[in-house]
C-alpha cells in the first residue's frame, strides 16, 4: 500500500476523532449553559476547576463558546472527510483555524503556567497542566493531521 493510500485511511480518522471530541465539548458547554454543574456540586465549585476564577461565566458566554466548538466540530468532520474535488475550501479554512486555536490555546496555557500569569485557583492549575493544555494541544494536532490539502 503507498503512503498517498494509507494517508487517505488515516485523515479521515484523525479528523473525526477531533470532530467527536470537540462535539463533546460543545455539548458540555451546553449543559453549562443550561444550568447544569456537572462535574462540580455548585457553581462556584465548578468556576473554580474550569476558569480559575469565580464567577463562573453566564449562560450567554458558555453558549457562544458551545456554539463555536460546533461549528469547529462540523467543519474539522468536512474538512478531514469531503472527497470531491475542490473539497469543502470554508471546512478547510476553518478547521485550520480551529488548529491553530487549539494549539494556541494548549501552548499558551503552558506558557502562562510557567511565567505565573494570571491568578488562578490551585485546583484549575492542576487540571490545565494534567487535562487542558495536553487535551487542546492534542486536539490541535488531529484537526490539522486531519485536514485535507
Amino acid at each position: 500500500m503507498s503512503i498517498r493510500n494509507r494517508t487517505e485511511i488515516v485523515r479521515p480518522l484523525l479528523g473525526s476523532t477531533a470532530a467527536v471530541a470537540l462535539a463533546c465539548a460543545a455539548a458540555v458547554h451546553a449543559s453549562w449553559a443550561a444550568g447544569s454543574t456537572w462535574p462540580r456540586t455548585t457553581s462556584d465549585e465548578l468556576a473554580d476547576l474550569v476558569v480559575g476564577r469565580r464567577p463562573m461565566p453566564g449562560p450567554v458566554a458558555c453558549s457562544v463558546v458551545a456554539a463555536a466548538l460546533g461549528t469547529a466540530s462540523v467543519a474539522t468532520a468536512r474538512a478531514s472527510t469531503t472527497t470531491r474535488p475542490g473539497g469543502a475550501p470554508r471546512s478547510r479554512a476553518v478547521a485550520s483555524v480551529v488548529a491553530a486555536a487549539m494549539l494556541a490555546r494548549g501552548i499558551g496555557g503552558v506558557a502562562a503556567d510557567v511565567c505565573h500569569l494570571g491568578q488562578q485557583t490551585s485546583e484549575f492549575r492542576r487540571w490545565n497542566r494534567r487535562f487542558y493544555n495536553p487535551l487542546c494541544v492534542s486536539l490541535g494536532v488531529l484537526v490539522a493531521a486531519g485536514r485535507r490539502s
